[in-house]
């Protein structure tokens, strides 16, 4: 038994090397256009990765009274408003990135996401109390972003993170 699962271990390994790079990332890469509460908050993440920055296509996929919650700072922006932090942070972290670790999600329209966020600090980042002057430091921090969405909008999101790990930044 382990022989043949081992042959179809190498055998899948075998096709995958064979396989152009574009569809070897097309397999690994779950679309995101939609169709499912998942898949349009992977599309939210992938359109506010400084690569791929699309703020009109961000605002696009929330409800028109539909808001962005920074949990930790208490910060709301709501409507067109919510690429300002998506804006905020590529310019303050323009190396952001976000890692997805894992979803999970119900039949109501709920998504949570695990995940860590990561950059250097090369720019100045607005805060109620005023500006955090870049300090060049590197950041990893472990979040959670909880999403709600109703007929394929988001209604809200709420993000979950250590604003100290950022300060210290």
């Amino acid at each position: 038994m382990k022989v043949s699962s081992r042959r179809s271990f190498m055998t899948g390994l075998a096709a995958l090397a064979a396989m152009p790079l574009v569809q070897v990332v097309q397999a690994r890469v779950p679309p995101t256009d939609g169709g499912t509460d998942e898949g349009i908050v992977r599309e939210l993440y992938r359109v506010a990765e400084p690569a791929s920055l699309d703020a009109d296509r961000f605002v696009s996929l929330f409800a028109s009274d539909g808001y962005f919650l920074d949990v930790p700072s208490g910060q709301q922006w709501i409507g067109p408003n919510v690429r300002e932090p998506v804006t905020g942070l590529i310019s303050a972290y323009p190396d952001i990135h976000r890692e997805l670790l894992r979803f999970v999600s119900d039949d109501a329209g709920t998504v949570v996401v695990e995940l860590r966020l990561q950059g250097t600090h090369r720019g100045d980042l607005p805060l109620p109390d005023g500006i955090l002057r870049a300090t060049g430091k590197t950041f990893d921090v472990r979040c959670c972003d909880v999403w709600q969405l109703e007929d394929g909008k988001v209604k809200s999101f709420h993000c979950y993170n250590s604003l100290v790990a950022f300060l210290k930044s």
